[in-house]
């Protein structure tokens, strides 16, 4: 009886201590950033352009 509670004791003490040390490590390592990329200048691009596939996509959704 004495030998199981030593040994219950004994894992959560292992468990605290490796969560100590998952968390210490998280705070250590530095968040990453996103790196600074071209900026648009203007809106001259066109990112859509429709089409009759889009139009006969767009359709069916409403149906």
């Amino acid at each position: 009886m004495e030998q199981e509670k030593d040994k219950r004791r004994s894992f959560l003490k292992h468990i605290l201590a490796g969560s100590a040390v998952v968390v210490t490590t998280a705070a250590a390592i530095k968040p990453a950033k996103a790196k600074s990329g071209p900026q648009m200048t203007g809106s001259d691009e066109v990112l859509y352009k429709e089409s009759a596939e889009f139009s006969k996509y767009y359709k069916s959704l409403r149906s």
